[in-house]
């Protein structure tokens, strides 16, 4: 853990805080990534036929190909292959972010067929709290900003799973896939600033996010495989697999790409923190087009959730 510190101060040259505050775009690209990834529970409950183990492996497969077809267009990928090969260290962590990411996309998804949208969501973005706990090993100055911000924000994620609503629908299973996979959405984000702080400009963007969603896809085939799950569903229609596709193209290529390339230039926790407006992105959606009502103490919920991103995305100036 040490280690890592040192080599993420290291790595880019700049402290953590100058990294954060370097790049004016950041506010647009987490705004954009977190509408494309509120989207994801939607689109899930969309293509509900088809189990949630196939779903995780269509949409992360369909991630990897764009993925690496945008990587072959920068024709980095040969390079970045060969460097790889001179690192083990590397690339084993380049191969545990990608069952990281596995791990939480499975994980998510199966937890939506088992709780409701609401629960589901605020849970799996609790990841600011496992982020904060990797935050110092990773060598970034944690704003106590960032701090209040995070318990606003955590306390309006709170109201909405604690709602009428939201208990009837859950289960105890379905929140606890819902925290493993913010659990490991964290570890995921936080291996990603790690690998980029040793390598650099050594291992572009569109090389490490198509190298990690190819490891995720082929940890989920193998998990639909032991799972005995057949491709050819009976009542399965095409409009269902397009739902699996939009999964791989706008939350994954757009939203989890807008993700990596954030992290690369602000803190881990800084990022996780702004992913807690998915709640109510995702609330509004699925009642804007299933139908599922939103409670009032979901809405109070909410309220309180932006409040606390705001709180803390501006202390970050401070």
């Amino acid at each position: 853990m040490a280690e890592a510190a040192q080599n993420s101060k290291q790595g880019s040259g700049r402290s953590p805080n100058q990294v954060e505050r370097g790049d004016p775009r950041l506010p647009a690209a987490l705004t954009l990534a977190v509408l494309a990834t509120a989207s994801a529970a939607l689109f899930v409950r969309l293509a509900e036929p088809i189990p949630s183990e196939l779903i995780a492996a269509g949409r992360v497969t369909i991630t990897a190909l764009v993925a690496l077809l945008l990587a072959a267009r920068a024709r980095s990928l040969p390079a970045t292959l060969r460097n790889l090969a001179g690192r083990p260290r590397e690339r084993t962590w380049l191969v545990i972010a990608g069952l990281c990411l596995a791990l939480h996309f499975g994980a998510w998804i199966v937890s939506l067929s088992l709780t409701s949208v609401v629960r589901s969501v605020a849970l799996v973005t609790t990841t600011p709290i496992w982020a904060g706990l990797l935050a110092r090993a990773l060598g970034d100055r944690v704003s106590p900003w960032l701090y209040l911000g995070g318990v606003v924000a955590l306390s309006g994620t709170g109201i909405m799973v604690a709602s009428e609503a939201a208990l009837a629908g859950g289960s105890l299973v379905g929140d606890g896939l819902a925290v493993l996979g913010a659990i490991t959405a964290a570890v995921y984000l936080a291996i990603g600033r790690h690998v980029h702080a040793r390598l650099g400009e050594a291992l572009p963007l569109p090389d490490y996010f198509a190298l990690v969603n190819v490891v995720a896809a082929l940890g989920l085939w193998g998990l639909v495989g032991l799972r005995g799950i057949a491709i050819a569903v009976p009542g399965v229609e095409s409009i269902d697999w397009a739902a699996v596709v939009f999964l791989g193209l706008v939350p994954g290529v757009i939203g989890h790409g807008l993700l990596n390339w954030a992290v690369r230039r602000m803190p881990v926790h800084g990022v996780a923190l702004a992913s807690l407006l998915e709640p109510l992105g995702a609330a509004l959606l699925v009642w804007a087009v299933l139908g599922e009502a939103v409670g009032v103490r979901e809405g109070i919920g909410g309220v309180v959730l932006v409040v606390g991103v705001g709180i803390g995305v501006l202390g970050r100036g401070r």
